[in-house]
């Protein structure tokens, strides 16, 4: 499952002819995707989430990562330099194929969420960034999560705070097309993880770029609708 199907990702965004709106949006939709395939965040929020993902995960020589809803890999590339062992899964079979062709020292395979082709406990740490809302079964996908992480490993989790339903997808929401699937609040969020998880952080991403907020898991706080995601540090429960 491509998160934006209808977006050609070789096409450049300047075009030569007249566009309309959403086509324009779409064209720059897809030269930030290409950008980031290449390890480049030039939104000040995606900045400040990437260094806050970076601080909770934080995964040392020799363990082995895997980032599920990888895309090309562009979020654990780095952490090659560090000794990790990287592996990634998505469903997007043309963002793995671009990052096979360009070297990425990554393992990415093609496949789904709620079905991964890995033994039980085989990964010391996990990372999963806006991919949950998009799965017609989260609950099942956070399971899988858990079968594959060892014990006592940890995972970092971000779903987006939304007033409605897709209001952070804004591709699909310029084209009328809802991308999300579900809309989590804390206290449903906090449900799906408790069943396999033990919640170590929990943090609001406001709309100020940077400033993150401890999250109450038993309510929705006037904050939710004023921050732009959720971001969750786990454990594996034994």
């Amino acid at each position: 499952m491509r998160l934006y199907p209808d977006i050609d990702y070789n096409r450049r965004c300047i075009a030569v002819k007249l566009i309309r709106p959403y086509e324009a949006v779409e064209l720059a939709m897809g030269s930030v995707h290409r950008l980031r395939r290449k390890g480049i965040e030039f939104l000040p929020w995606g900045v400040a989430e990437a260094r806050m993902i970076e601080r909770l995960l934080d995964p040392e020589s020799g363990e082995r990562l895997l980032e599920i809803g990888s895309s090309a890999g562009y979020r654990i590339e780095g952490y090659a330099e560090k000794g990790v062992k990287l592996w990634g899964v998505d469903a997007d079979h043309d963002a793995i194929e671009t990052a096979k062709r360009t070297g990425s020292p990554v393992n990415l395979i093609e496949a789904d969420a709620s079905d991964l082709p890995f033994p039980n406990e085989s990964f010391d740490r996990i990372l999963c960034v806006h991919l949950l809302e998009h799965l017609p079964d989260p609950k099942k996908a956070i399971g899988e999560m858990a079968r594959v992480l060892k014990p006592q490993g940890c995972a970092v989790i971000v779903v987006p705070c939304e007033r409605i339903q897709g209001d952070t997808a804004f591709a699909g929401w310029v084209r009328l097309k809802n991308l999300h699937l579900h809309r989590f609040r804390p206290p449903q969020i906090a449900r799906l993880l408790s069943g396999h998880f033990q919640i170590e952080e929990a943090l609001f991403h406001t709309f100020i770029p940077g400033r993150f907020v401890q999250m109450p898991l038993d309510r929705t706080p006037l904050l939710y609708y004023l921050s732009l995601a959720m971001i969750f540090k786990v454990r594996k429960k034994w």
